[in-house]
This record gives structure tokens, sequence and C-alpha cells, in this order.
């Protein structure tokens, strides 16, 4: 109990009468780090999407040249029933894949945006999408025979911004800001 009519008890007089409370810069590039995770994840989605047939035609020719011992283009060339079946199964594992990427990174772009209010329950939210947006594209990226340049470092971009969203979101100056949140609210 304080001698004061509009304290509230268990914080400073300084911190109740500071005024309106400023985000952090740290939890300003929290967020914006979190969406650059997020829309890299959603890129890498969208270029698996994209290169679809043509992208699951080279990698099933690898793969039946490498068991066969010829060469990736003769094998193409050839067109069997094998190749077909192939395309087929790669293809749908491609799919798989741009569907894990974009669902992961959707839910990291929303969550990341329910972070600006610096609430403990976003940033663990915030944190447990980082991880899976993280994991996920370290899955991609590290895949030799499953991607194109340009997909394997867009996923590495995803799977290092995820990793730098995590320890921006838990500096110090985030948990003073949504303390003093709460306590304004009061």
């Amino acid at each position: 109990m304080t001698s004061y009519p509009d304290a509230v008890a268990g914080y400073p007089a300084a911190v109740q009468n500071a005024g309106p409370v400023r985000r952090p810069g740290t939890l300003v590039a929290a967020v914006v780090v979190a969406v650059l995770s997020a829309l890299a994840s959603v890129v890498d989605g969208v270029l698996y999407l994209a290169g679809g047939r043509d992208l699951a035609r080279d990698l099933a020719a690898k793969a039946i040249a490498s068991v066969l011992g010829g060469s990736a283009d003769s094998v193409k060339e050839s067109g069997n029933s094998l190749l077909d079946a192939s395309v087929a199964e790669v293809q749908s594992t491609l799919q798989a894949r741009a569907g894990v990427a974009l669902a992961f990174g959707a839910l990291l772009l929303f969550i990341g945006l329910a972070m600006l209010g610096g609430a403990v329950w976003s940033r663990v939210l915030g944190t447990l999408a980082a991880l899976l947006n993280a994991g996920i594209a370290l899955r991609i990226a590290t895949d030799v025979e499953g991607g194109t340049s340009a997909i394997c470092g867009v996923a590495w971009l995803a799977a290092v911004t995820a990793l730098v969203v995590i320890v921006l979101m838990w500096l110090p100056a985030n948990n003073r800001y949504a303390k003093a949140r709460k306590a304004a609210r009061r």
C-alpha cells in the first residue's frame, strides 16, 4: 500500500508517472526481421510451386541417371514411364515442401505482427514460430538435390533471420516495455 491514491502497488513512482510508453527500437527491429523471415519462407514456397514440373523433371532425371549410369539429358530424351512416375513423385514432394514453407511463413508473419504490443504471449509464440520457420528453412537450404540456388539462398535468408528474431525479441528493453504497458493499463 502506498500513500499515493493513484499509485499501482509494486511499481516505482518513476515508472507510473513516466507518461506514454514508447515502443523500443529492439522490438520494432524484431518485428521487421520476423516479417522479412516470413516473407522469405513464402517466397521459397512460391519458388517451389513456380518451378513445378520442370524442376521435378530435372531432379527425377538426375536420380534415374545416377542409378542407371547414363546422363540426365539422355534420360529426359527417352521419356520412359519410369521418368514419368518419378516426376510425379518428386513433384508431390516439392509441393508438400512448398505448402509447409508457405504455412510456417504465414504463421510467423501473423505472430510477428502481433509482437508489436510486446506481450509475453506473443513473444513466446513468436519464438516457437521462428524456430519452426528456421527448421523448415534449414531443411530446404541443406537439400543438395532438392532445389535451385535461388531456393537455397532464400532458405538460408529465412533461417538466419528467424534465429535473429529470437534473439531480438527477448532483449531487456522489450521486457521493460511489456511491463510498462501492463502497468499503464492498470
